[in-house]
């Protein structure tokens, strides 16, 4: 599979590594406009699958472009967020504008390709792209970051093995994100069931501040988030490229009548060559509700990116 991925910076580089173990890539291309930085990256790279035994070709290119017939392309090129910004839409006008410069060089060069879009804020961008790119398949990494923070803090405030939480998040990556709890499960049993026979309680409203505001902490005090987000990506293309059907909280065209057209919501999906079904109708009156306003909210966004220089 031909693999390419749009940025090499923080984020990019450290999705990279996790991606030199993966042996269903057999091509991969990197493109940063950086001079000479896509160029060091791969070197890295190529390092790198030295030891981890990957026989992958790896291209590097400066121009969005020189990107053509991808299997699948990963966009993560864009400015960060940084840790005095309120909400990651304050990113919305200067990541547009490479958004849309990046989907115009790529939609035409890479019919076939599957693109998976990461630059933030991430699901007003990844319905950018596909209005911009033409491409049939085009979705957004969602809330899947958030949806792993989750089960992180199920697993520390009920003292269990991160193997035995299953939990989703949905909405819109970051403020606007949906706590699923009707999803959580602990040990194979509901939450509800779970705390009656454990006698635990937990705190569901630090919780929630916790999954949404704990990358602000990690991005004050180590300059942005890194891990967490490299083995999130590097989940979602895993399970694309190799047809997994592996539920995941994606973001993909969702419409709402509250609005004229679809927009990216994160909903756990399954996600492999095509996504879906999704776990939308398992959800409570309540949690359908707050995506539906999600929806609305991206849709703003979506409509700032669209109209901006």
């Amino acid at each position: 599979m031909h693999l390419a991925v749009v940025g090499t910076g923080r984020v990019g580089r450290m999705t990279l590594l996790a991606l030199a173990h993966e042996f269903w890539i057999k091509e991969l291309t990197l493109v940063d406009v950086a001079p000479r930085l896509a160029e060091a990256v791969a070197e890295e790279i190529r390092h790198t699958i030295a030891s981890t035994r990957v026989p992958m070709k790896i291209f590097a290119y400066d121009q969005d472009k020189a990107v053509e017939g991808a299997d699948m392309v990963l966009v993560t090129a864009g400015f960060p967020r940084t840790p005095e910004m309120k909400d990651r839409t304050e990113l919305t006008a200067v990541n547009a504008s490479m958004i849309k410069e990046i989907a115009e060089a790529l939609g035409p060069r890479n019919p076939e390709a599957k693109f998976v879009i990461v630059t933030n804020p991430v699901d007003a961008m990844g319905t950018l792209f596909k209005k911009i790119s033409g491409a049939d398949w085009v979705i957004s990494t969602g809330t899947n970051l958030e949806s792993q923070r989750f089960r992180s803090e199920l697993s520390k405030q009920l003292d269990v093995p991160i193997t035995a939480v299953r939990g989703f998040v949905g909405g819109e990556h970051g403020a606007d994100a949906v706590l699923l709890w009707s999803t959580v499960k602990i040990d194979g049993k509901s939450l509800k069931e779970y705390l009656n026979r454990s006698q635990k309680t937990l705190d569901k409203e630090g919780m929630k501040e916790s999954v949404k505001e704990i990358s602000r902490m990690i991005i004050q005090v180590s300059g942005g988030t890194r891990q967490g987000p490299a083995v999130s990506f590097r989940d979602i293309l895993r399970s694309i490229a190799l047809d997994d059907n592996k539920v995941l909280s994606v973001a993909t065209p969702y419409q709402t009548p509250q609005i004229p057209e679809p927009v990216m919501v994160g909903i756990p999906s399954m996600v492999g060559k095509n996504i879906g079904p999704t776990l939308e109708t398992f959800l409570t009156e309540g949690e359908r509700g707050e995506l539906q306003k999600a929806a609305s909210k991206i849709y703003g966004t979506y409509q700032g990116a669209l109209t901006s220089p």
